[in-house]
């Protein structure tokens, strides 16, 4: 037994304390032969043919301390859980001997985005194999280089999910692509003020796409990680992939930012997964929106 945070949801406010949850340590092949794992949290209550998501962590890795889960991912499949979904944190770091890889160049780092893809594509078909899950619903929320995996991986022809959300994105590389065409209806949810991971890219990229179910949220005064709980306005010196290396990267919690965003990301994959739970507001699908 693992100790989670168990989170009460109201309609946009989160209580969050910590109490123990289980989850079910798995493991399966990912990319170039390497044995991936995973913590699983299984539908409440018994359920059969439930919807599923993916969990993709971002190059801090899934853990804050061995066998301890950081809040942020905690929270989420907790959430998600309580909603009535089958949920999988997948670990691409730890059986590849990293802990993290946000302080290394991207050049140098051993684990690429092509691989990560990889990985949640297997992922995808360990949770689509699963006898409680319906292999029909079946989505995928990724941070920041997660969130970044989970756009390449959306970019293919049968990804094998059916929504994605994506938090603080890495969009650049693809806004520049040729051709860029997503396979399943998409959120992104990002800082206007975001200097590691900008938002314009993501909007130059959502302009290119040009489509209803591809939808940016961007929220104004907001930076990287504001989902995260902390205790104010920081700066990371050790971050190469900054828009400026030598400035660094601002980091900072948005408690609105965050009510907003959690619950835009249970309507958004309500509407495919799991339609009769969550009803959709207008607003919840305007393509591009902008957040005082």
């Amino acid at each position: 037994m693992r100790v989670v945070f168990k989170s009460l949801l109201l309609w946009g406010l989160l209580f969050v304390v910590p109490v123990p949850a289980h989850a079910l340590a798995v493991s399966f092949m990912g990319s170039n032969g390497t044995m991936l794992t995973g913590e699983y949290f299984a539908p409440p209550n018994g359920a059969q043919r439930a919807p599923a998501m993916l969990l993709l962590h971002g190059c801090g890795g899934l853990w804050s301390r061995p066998g301890v889960l950081t809040v942020r991912h905690a929270r989420m499949a907790s959430l998600l859980q309580e909603l009535g979904y089958g949920v999988l944190l997948l670990d691409s770091f730890s059986n590849r001997g990293l802990r993290e890889q946000c302080t290394v160049p991207a050049s140098e780092r051993k684990v690429n985005v092509a691989q990560r893809v990889e990985d949640a594509q297997r992922a995808v078909n360990w949770l689509k194999l699963r006898r409680e899950i319906d292999a029909n619903r079946v989505g995928a929320l990724g941070w920041s280089n997660g969130a970044t995996t989970l756009l390449n991986l959306i970019g293919k022809e049968k990804p094998g999910i059916k929504v994605a959300v994506a938090f603080y994105p890495g969009c650049e590389q693809l806004a520049r692509s040729r051709r860029y065409v997503p396979a399943v209806p998409t959120l992104i949810l990002i800082g206007e003020a975001d200097d590691w991971t900008p938002a314009e890219a993501c909007q130059r990229l959502a302009e290119k796409v040009a489509d209803d179910t591809f939808h940016l949220v961007t929220y104004s005064d907001t930076y990287h990680d504001f989902d995260v709980p902390g205790s104010g306005v920081r700066v990371r010196k050790d971050i190469p992939a900054a828009v400026d290396p030598s400035y660094g990267a601002t980091v900072a919690p948005n408690q609105t930012a965050t009510d907003d965003a959690y619950r835009r990301t249970f309507k958004w994959i309500g509407r495919w997964l799991d339609p009769e739970r969550l009803k959709p507001s207008r607003n919840d699908y305007n393509p591009v929106l902008r957040l005082q």
